[in-house]
């Protein structure tokens, strides 16, 4: 069973992808600090770190900043929570369950931590818990909407019908058009075997919205149970129209289309399934039956090939497959398969008949009589080879269901009752959703151990002299990604942060302070990257990778502090003064597509899309090749709703390499049919 929200809201962030760098720095931290006032600071610093890597999806990284901070202070609760919420999103729902626990036992006044405990609660089919937590949540937050939903499904899925009810009854009180709730309200009617009842919710609220598409498929399930496949088809294309990219709707309109005979329109619901899904076991089971209905028996084969890699004791299969390689003429094939089936059923007497056929084509005789003496002893003639009756098609078993009788059948997934429509009606997400934001601008930090073309690493003399001016062992590269070198020696590291620091005091040079603010940006601490990035300013301020990191770090923290910052005014600061250093970056260098790129990041921070794609289109001329501009400008056209504009934007992104573009072209092509 799914629940209301696929993941919690996010923790409260604020400050790039630490993997083997964060570890020195975290140590050195706790090292240097010898006081308690001190060590609180830096404890602090370190929970901050790592709700940084949360923002930027970097959750490995994000457990083991808060296993620090929990090592240096086992009695605060946040890192705990904030952990949890890690470990959720990488659906350890266990550990974050316990997290969450811990955390309530050091400050049970958090209203919060029992909301995500109770989402962890339910991937752990612990439904009862659940409905504490969701309770708890409720006499802190009566108002809370989603809570009270997630509670209303575990009281479904415990069967407790009328609490689950009089919870639904009031969000639609509350919330006459949560639209959520009139299908579960139908559910649990079903539940309770009042089937008109059930389907009045789902047309009461089909007349609100005539475009919920989970409304139109629960229909046409149900339609489909009814054999009704005419209707069944009209209701799930309906559904599939406007939530194109669920699978299960393809599926059962397949189911509706074999009912109607309608082969083509089945195979081509299958073929979906599988673009969608390309694993998926029922679409290849049921693409294998009717492409071998309709004489594909060479691609019918393929389907149950793989079938038998991922089952390799399906029988079912293994003698679809055995039938298809007899008419094909592969009856060496053939006759194996059949010895395997025979070898689970040695009463199976057809078996035997047919494996002594293959064995007549290809010359076996001893083998055939052997087989046909068998046949004979049971008292068996040759009906089996032209009387034996076709099962009907049309009918659809259970996946689990083995009987060799129902070979010809198309297969469902097993029920498990009230869970099927909730999660039908929740959704599943298969292939991840890119969600529509723009990619980071670009900033100083240091050079992956492997290279990942999913980013730009832009070339810059500037940047090239860093490097050759360096203390670190590490390479500083202008980068819009957030990967750091995972093989990096802890004993180089230590050695590069000691020679900059001690450098640094006796003379503050741009060069030294721009390469401390790439190992700070390198592990999420933007607020000590953005200090020595103002200095190299400061101290220099034609160097224009100092104005880039400045604006690169200015924004990451507008981007990671906005749920912290009370004070919009604050905000707005940071955000002018962003605009302020990529305007300067691109006053020094007119001819840079780089400088151009960090100014439409910072126009599109502050909202102002028409300078932001400006910028972006200045940028692509000037290097046509920089994928994270196509990409931006991308976004901009979607968010304005010209997904045709988009499509050829995140094309060349994906061409360029950037391939979380090819996710969106995905989506943007959805949306356009």
């Amino acid at each position: 069973m799914k629940h209301s929200h696929t993941t919690p809201s996010r923790p409260p962030t604020t400050s790039p992808r630490p993997k083997a760098v964060w570890e020195f720095l975290v140590c050195l931290l706790l090292w240097l600090t010898t006081l308690p006032v001190a060590a609180q600071v830096n404890t602090e610093n370190i929970i901050r770190m790592g709700r940084n890597a949360i923002y930027f999806d970097d959750y490995l990284a994000a457990i083991r900043f808060f296993n620090q901070a929990i090592e240096a202070k086992p009695h605060q609760y946040k890192p705990y929570y904030y952990r949890a919420y890690a470990k959720f999103t990488l659906e350890d729902y266990p550990g974050a369950e316990e997290d969450c626990t811990r955390a309530i036992d050091l400050h049970p006044y958090i209203t919060e931590i029992y909301g995500l405990r109770g989402l962890c609660r339910i991937h752990n089919s612990n439904y009862q818990g659940a409905i504490d937590d969701y309770s708890r949540v409720l006499s802190d937050e009566p108002s809370d909407q989603g809570a009270r939903y997630n509670r209303a499904l575990c009281l479904l899925e415990l069967k407790q019908f009328d609490d689950a009810d009089n919870d639904l009854t009031e969000i639609l009180k509350r919330s006459p058009r949560h639209y959520k709730a009139y299908m579960v309200k139908a559910q649990v009617c079903f539940e309770k075997k009042d089937t008109l009842e059930g389907l009045r919710w789902v047309d009461t609220l089909l007349t609100l919205n005539p475009n919920e598409a989970s409304a139109w498929a629960f229909k046409g399930r149900y339609a489909v149970q009814k054999d009704n496949y005419a209707q069944a088809d009209s209701f799930l294309t309906r559904a599939i129209k406007l939530q194109p990219e669920l699978f299960e709707n393809y599926l059962a309109r397949a189911i509706a289309r074999n009912g109607m005979n309608r082969f083509s329109g089945a195979l081509a619901d299958y073929d979906k399934v599988i673009e969608i899904i390309p694993q998926h076991f029922v679409a290849h089971y049921n693409r294998g039956l009717l492409r071998a209905r309709v004489g594909d028996n060479n691609r019918a084969i393929e389907d149950f090939d793989f079938i038998l890699e991922v089952e390799p004791d399906n029988t079912l299969a293994l003698y679809n497959r055995a039938l298809l390689r007899e008419k094909t003429g592969n009856y060496r094939g053939a006759a194996d398969d059949y010895t395997r089936i025979i070898k689970d059923f040695p009463n199976f007497i057809y078996g035997y008949a047919a494996r002594a056929r293959c064995r007549r084509k290809y010359g076996d005789t001893r083998g055939a009589v052997s087989d046909e003496t068998r046949v004979y002893r049971a008292e068996l003639d040759l009906m089996f080879e032209g009387g034996r009756k076709k099962q009907n098609i049309k009918k659809v078993r259970l996946r689990s269901d083995r009987s060799l009788e129902q070979y010809e059948q198309l297969i469902a997934e097993d029920t498990d009752t009230t869970g099927t429509y909730v999660r039908e009606l929740l959704g599943k997400v298969q292939n991840r959703k890119v969600e529509r934001l723009p990619i980071a601008s670009l900033a100083l930090t240091l050079e992956p151990a492997r290279t990942d073309n999913k980013h730009t690493t832009a070339f810059m003399p500037e940047v090239e002299q860093l490097n050759a001016d360096r203390l670190t062992h590490e390479r500083i590269v202008l980068s819009t990604g957030q990967e750091t070198a995972e093989d990096l020696s802890l004993q180089h590291l230590q050695a590069s942060l000691n020679r900059l620091n001690a450098r640094i005091e006796t003379a503050s040079t741009p060069t030294l302070l721009l390469q401390r603010s790439a190992l700070h940006a390198a592990v999420y601490n933007y607020e000590d990257a953005l200090q020595d990035a103002r200095a190299a300013v400061q101290a220099d301020s034609t160097l224009v990778p100092a104005h880039l990191q400045c604006t690169a770090m200015l924004l990451r923290q507008c981007a990671t502090q906005k749920e912290e910052m009370s004070d919009n005014l604050a905000m707005a600061a940071l955000s002018a003064e962003a605009l302020r250093q990529a305007e300067a970056a691109v006053r020094l260098q007119p001819e840079n597509a780089y400088t151009y790129y960090n100014r439409g990041c910072a126009h599109l921070q502050r909202n102002n899309r028409k300078a932001a794609m400006e910028d972006f289109t200045h940028a692509i001329r000037l290097d046509p090749q920089l994928a994270e501009a196509y990409y931006n400008r991308a976004v901009i056209h979607l968010l304005q709703g010209e997904n045709d504009k988009a499509i050829p934007d995140l094309s060349r992104a994906g061409e360029a390499g950037l391939h979380r573009a090819y996710n969106l072209l995905k989506q943007a092509r959805g949306k356009q049919k």
